[in-house]
């Protein structure tokens, strides 16, 4: 297999004046009209991976080779730098190291740090640190790390490439973890090596303190996962048929992932992630119908029956390098003092990029056919690339101001010692942003209960962008009503029971949600038999 993403770390350093890297190397961050791109570290992170933040507004960056753990307090690296040093990190190869860090969503009640890491016995850990000093301190400079306990620390990947393990926390109080095949493909459709997919771990009854041992997999398996198997790492599994889904992004409104899955050499593609879903690798790359060496297809060669999940987008690549990556899904946040949330348009959209390329893409979804599309050039920009220049980024974080955060791993010399973190944000009119009380925006159903069809309708005090979906009681979208431009007054829409695979949602109780106008309205809707 081709082993691409992150090649350059390990061989290229001594080319980056090759010309395959000029592009690269001159390349500077170029937004869209109205927008800005804010460096807020520029120096001191030496190979930057993956970043959170903790709820007054501090963050925690962690590298990738060393380990170290920086702590951001507004513009800068505290001065008792670095704060933790992860142990035990293998850094040896071009993706191996820490993977991805998390801050337990109940913190500071629960002052918990994860961290997911490749270890020199050759398996990828899962580690929480207990964090003491400052922690309810918002200009606190001085944090503790310790008690580690190993909650995972038997995923083995031998090769030194298709770790993934990026790390998110759902509104439902979940773990989600991302695992690449590591370079073994086959691996991907066998839920009991727990690769190539998507976990989810349910932490509340790992107990305080620290621990050696990893816990059992029985404590953190939450009764709703979907695959029903003796087996323990199947049981973990949330999705699976993926390469090396390195970067994703949540929905903090219905906890959708969004991820991106680098190819090996047809396509990339980009994944609305469904819980129990089969995604395809290594008889899919893309929408590339293809044979696996070394694993056989059940059903024959190009099967069409094994129910695998279409990206959402696809697309060729060329002979560059490319690792692609998923920013995530737009959310306005809640308006308040220092908040630049993004114009109504983008709310909704999907936003991808590649950690070589540098383009920053958005996804968007037709309100009528439900499907995902490349959305149009915006003021500002030559074609359809929303942002340029976005090289090594290696994550992104929307945060509590509306604005889209990311880590650049290098700076355009490609040396040790460059990364940064930026923000990109929203400066221009805020007659772009409707802004409206909730009393102005309604939402309705009837029948309420139904049967076999229910009329919803919303109104909006002026025309702009509105989406209306549709989720069961664990946060799982079930269809998606509306997503695009409303007019102002009522917009009607019919729901017969659809879901979003094709099939028929059950009787149930259903929760309605519309965004529009800068507010979220929701409702409960009733299906009977």
């Amino acid at each position: 297999m081709l082993r691409r993403f992150h090649f350059a770390l390990a061989t290229v350093f001594a080319l980056c004046a090759a010309s395959a890297f000029v592009s690269f190397a001159a390349a500077a961050v170029t937004v869209p009209t109205g927008f800005v791109d804010q460096v807020i570290v520029s120096s001191g992170l030496d190979q930057p991976r993956a970043f959170a933040t903790l709820p007054d507004g501090r963050m925690l960056v962690v590298e990738q080779r060393s380990g170290k753990v920086h702590l951001i307090v507004g513009n800068h690296i505290a001065s008792t730098d670095p704060v933790y040093t992860v142990p035990d990190v293998n850094p040896n190869g071009y993706e191996r190291g820490v993977q991805g860090i998390a801050v337990d969503p109940q913190f500071p009640a629960r002052p918990y740090v994860y961290f997911f890491y490749d270890s020199f016995d050759l398996n990828m850990h899962m580690m929480r640190c207990t964090v003491g000093g400052t922690i309810g301190t918002p200009t606190g400079e001085s944090l503790t790390f310790g008690s580690e306990r190993q909650i995972i620390n038997d995923l083995p990947h031998s090769y030194p490439s298709h770790n993934a393990g990026c790390m998110r926390f759902g509104p439902d109080g979940m773990l989600y973890a991302s695992v690449g095949d590591g370079e073994e493909g086959c691996t991907a459709q066998d839920s009991t090596w727990a690769r190539g997919c998507f976990l989810r771990m349910d932490l509340s009854k790992v107990p305080a303190g620290g621990g050696a041992v990893q816990v059992p997999r029985g404590l953190i398996t939450p009764k709703d996962n979907p695959l029903s198997s003796p087996d323990s790492n199947a049981r973990l599994v949330w999705a699976y048929g993926f390469r090396n889904p390195w970067v994703f992004g949540m929905d903090p409104a219905t906890g959708t992932i969004y991820t991106a899955d680098v190819g090996e050499a047809t396509q990339e593609e980009v994944d609305e992630v469904v819980k129990g879903r089969n995604y395809g690798w290594p008889y899919r790359e893309g929408l590339t119908v293809q044979t696996a060496t070394g694993c056989t297809e059940p059903g024959g060669s190009g099967n069409s029956s094994n129910g695998y999940v279409d990206p959402i987008a696809a697309f060729n690549r060329d002979s560059a390098l490319h690792a692609v990556n998923c920013a995530g899904i737009y959310r306005a946040v809640q308006p308040g003092a220092g908040v630049s949330n993004w114009p109504a348009e983008y709310r909704g959209n999907v936003f991808f990029a590649d950690y070589y390329v540098g383009d920053l893409i958005r996804l968007k979804r037709d309100a009528i056919t439900n499907k995902w599309a490349r959305a149009g050039a915006v003021p500002g920009m030559a074609d359809t690339a929303w942002a340029r220049g976005l090289n090594a980024a290696t994550d992104y974080y929307e945060g509590k101001d509306g604005s889209l955060y990311w880590l650049s791993q290098f700076d355009a010399s490609f040396a040790n010692g460059t990364g940064s973190l930026h923000r990109i944000v929203y400066t221009g009119s805020q007659a772009g942003i409707p802004i409206t009380t909730a009393s102005a925006v309604r939402l309705s159903c009837a029948p309420d209960p139904f049967v076999s069809h229910a009329e919803l309708s919303f109104t909006l005090p002026a025309g702009g962008h509105a989406s209306l979906a549709l989720y069961d009681l664990l946060g799982r979208r079930v269809a998606t009503l509306y997503d695009g431009d409303a007019v102002a007054g009522e917009t009607r829409v019919s729901w017969d029971g659809a879901n979003a695979q094709g099939g028929r949602a059950a009787a149930g109780v259903y929760l309605a949600r519309l965004e529009a106008a800068g507010v979220v309205k929701t409702m409960r809707v009733l299906r009977v038999q």
